[in-house]
């Protein structure tokens, strides 16, 4: 039998999973990812100790599954996006830490690029363009600003702050790369500089028509030189190899195949076809939807590639709303339990609820770090129970979904979702995945989770085996999918209910914040 391991490189959690060719978890191990808060608003991970990391959860998964190396295939890697990383390219010593994509030193430098009169003239034209033209290209130009989120201003922090950095760049000796990045010229002693695509997508530096970086002049503007950009290549990194004769490997396996851990969650819930969706729960709340071959530009939404393998190529849309994990740990502190999945046993204990008049609203932000967290809750009695107020949180993600959604139709009413898959920690909830599905009227799936198996590294793992013909077609992963699911269907009896709710939950949510 063979078997295919996915490392998936997460905001928490390193994790390694070894899969049989009949998609069981024969292997597992996890370990915390070690952040680094040095300053306030600054987020790192140290690059040594994530690489031996990556190194000891594959031991440890092998361990797991009595195996060894030379009985693995191949590895297929899944990485968090926009957390970088800068090296010289003569020695190969790093600069700095990993800076992750929740670090937010650059926000003075966010605020003064979206503030600039040369970023407002560029929006302002291409807003009169795409009146003229209504070509996409103009849509996402005209709707751009600048977030802490992104690389650009990151690095342009870096120029004015680490003159070591400042020097090389002047002298061509610069290289730049995401976290795939580091991983594979890490894997391939020092030979490959790549970024898969999907990775590259979410930088704000691709351009998403072209399947390229950023053109030049753009760089130049900023004073970062073109060169220390890596080569974008397909997420079926076995192809990268062959072309440049060069062999990658990690604790003797090699690496078959590397994607943003969003897209690879949503190529492990088996969103093939267009206008299929997926919706990860976790730190954040990421909603996925494949738009097929073509790219899709939607307002509120980012446009990326969710993948490309041999002739295959998937566009996607993405809303992020990043604060689930802040709700759960709310929950938390006002019902006590360890994690969403405990929620199942203390909702079936209560008997009645008194939630058909509460509420619990947020306003809707984007992430920083300096954003006080406000909510209320609305309808609050002196019969309201702490299970009540749990109720009313969970609910609130089940709102703030249809409230996506909605919005998403109103603009593209072409898409309609049948389906909608559920991956993440809080998923594990029933009682939320039910909400999700009354509430948007959509059949809401969920991975059963007697098997172990992580959705990102499940996609990973197999796009990898598809490479290195473990697996010969999606319809297997399709197969295994339809027989191990878990689906909540909608109750169209209380569809009145549900829809009076959201619209009390709309207008208060609109009144408050």
């Amino acid at each position: 039998m063979d078997y295919v391991a996915a490392i998936d490189i997460g905001s928490t959690n390193l994790k390694c999973q070894i899969f049989s060719s009949d998609f069981r978890v024969i292997g597992s191990s996890i370990q915390n990812v070690n952040i680094l808060r040095p300053f306030q608003g600054w987020e790192e991970i140290n690059p040594n100790e994530l690489q031996n990391g990556v190194k000891q959860v594959i031991q440890n998964a092998l361990k797991d599954a009595d195996l060894m190396s030379k009985n693995i295939k191949c590895i297929g890697l899944s990485t968090q996006r926009n957390t970088f990383i800068t090296w010289n390219k003569t020695t190969g010593e790093h600069y700095h830490n990993f800076i992750t994509w929740g670090d937010s030193r650059s926000s003075v430098i966010v605020q003064q690029l979206n503030q600039s009169i040369t970023f407002k003239i560029v929006k302002f034209i291409s807003k009169i363009l795409y009146l003229i033209f209504a070509k996409k290209e103009f849509k996402v130009a005209k709707s751009f600003t600048f977030s802490s989120i992104q690389i650009l201003p990151k690095l342009l922090w870096l120029l004015q702050n680490n003159r070591k950095f400042r020097q090389d760049m002047r002298n061509d000796d610069v290289q730049f790369g995401t976290l795939d990045t580091w991983i594979l010229y890490q894997a391939s002693n020092r030979k490959l500089h790549v970024t898969d695509v999907s990775c590259a997508s979410a930088t704000g530096l691709f351009n998403l028509f072209t399947m390229s970086w950023m053109p030049n002049y753009i760089f130049q503007y900023f004073g970062i030189p073109y060169s220390i950009l890596p080569s974008i290549c397909s997420s079926n990194i076995s192809t990268c190899l062959i072309e440049n004769s060069v062999t990658c490997k990690i604790s003797n396996i090699t690496i078959a195949c590397s994607l943003a851990d969003q897209s690879a969650s949503l190529y492990g819930t088996g969103s093939f076809s267009k206008y299929t969706a997926k919706v990860t729960m976790g730190t954040g709340m990421f909603l996925d939807i494949n738009c097929g071959s073509a790219p899709e530009v939607c307002l509120g939404y980012f446009p990326l590639v969710g993948w490309t393998f041999n002739n295959d190529i998937c566009f996607s849309l993405e809303a992020v709303d990043y604060n689930s994990g802040s709700l759960i740990q709310l929950g938390k502190s006002i019902v006590n339990f360890n994690n969403p999945k405990e929620l199942n046993d203390i909702l079936k204990q209560g008997n009645e609820f008194s939630t058909n008049n509460l509420l619990f609203v947020l306003p809707d932000t984007e992430f920083s770090k300096s954003i006080r967290r406000d909510f209320s809750f609305i309808g609050v009695t002196s019969s309201t129970t702490k299970t009540d107020m749990a109720i009313s949180i969970l609910e609130s993600f089940a709102f703030r979904i249809k409230k996506i959604l909605d919005n998403l139709h109103n603009e593209m009413p072409q898409m309609v979702l049948n389906t909608l898959w559920v991956d993440g920690g809080v998923s594990r909830n029933d009682y939320i995945c039910q909400t999700i599905a009354d509430v948007t009227s959509t059949t809401v799936v969920r991975m059963k989770n007697s098997n172990r198996i992580e959705v990102s590294c499940l996609g990973a793992a197999f796009m990898a085996g598809l490479s290195s013909g473990v697996w010969t077609n999606k319809n297997e992963l399709k197969y295994f999918r339809n027989r191990t699911d878990h689906k909540f269907i909608p109750n169209n009896k209380d569809n009145f209910t549900n829809e009076y709710k959201y619209i009390r939950w709309l207008y208060n949510q609109k009144c408050l914040y």
